[in-house]
């Protein structure tokens, strides 16, 4: 059986291959390329790069809804970038937030090539169809941005040029650390129905490493307790 038949006969199999690493994202439906990494710190300059995450949030989005922010200028978190990733990117005006597929017609991707228990993933971007059964609707397109070695110019490499605050982070571990929220939609410009997630925040608020801040219902309106805990957040999200 040829990869065409598989999915459509069984997109669910089909898409769980792509996400084991059975079946190349080339072979996947409207598959976007991720740009090459730094080759050279000279070039990298002459290009503009590298590119810094992207700390901005977008709104929690609904089921099957369409994003509102496009290509790399698009207010929406993004990992750390080479020149020619960010190039890339901006040449795809129809897709935004970063995002991984998760399950095809209700049903998970299965299974991790390094853990036989947990599911796969197929990394990409959720955008806008721009053909097919579902034209003008939200819709999830594979890109390999998760997979791909970051050479030996990497996140940690530029941290010990730049000194960043935050750091950066390597993309794998960006997308660990990132909240992202689960959603339907459907795949590229097929009309399949799949499960996605959808990088939202450069915060997790959960985390040990947000701050949450203080319960200010304690305290009476106007008090002077209220001004000095106003101050101290103030103080420790570094806003004075």
């Amino acid at each position: 059986m040829d990869l065409n038949t598989l999915q459509s006969v069984n997109p669910q199999l089909f898409w769980s291959g792509v996400g084991n690493g059975s079946i190349p994202y080339s072979s996947a439906p409207g598959n976007l390329t991720w740009g090459a990494a730094v080759s050279s710190t000279l070039v990298e300059g002459i290009l503009g790069g590298p590119h810094g995450p992207d700390y901005q949030s977008i709104a929690v989005p609904a089921d099957f809804a369409s994003p509102s922010a496009f290509a790399e200028s698009g207010r929406y978190p993004k990992p750390w970038r080479s020149a020619a990733q960010k190039l890339q990117n901006a040449s795809y005006t129809n897709v935004g937030p970063y995002a991984a597929l998760i399950g095809v017609g209700g049903e998970s991707l299965c299974c991790s090539s390094d853990d036989p228990g947990k599911i796969s993933r197929v990394y990409g971007r959720w955008g806008t169809s721009t053909s097919g059964p579902n034209i003008g609707q939200g819709a999830f397109f594979p890109q390999d941005w998760y997979n791909p070695s970051e050479g030996f110019y990497n996140a940690t490499y530029w941290n010990d040029q730049f000194s960043p605050d935050p750091e950066w982070q390597l993309r794998v571990d960006w997308w660990e650390s990132i909240e992202k929220v689960t959603i339907q939609s459907r795949i590229a410009n097929t009309g399949v129905e799949c499960e996605i997630e959808v990088a939202i925040s450069p915060f997790v608020f959960g985390s040990d490493e947000y701050f949450a801040g203080i319960d200010l219902g304690v305290y009476a309106d106007f008090s002077l307790d209220l001004l000095v805990a106003m101050v101290a957040i103030a103080a420790a999200v570094r806003w004075l």
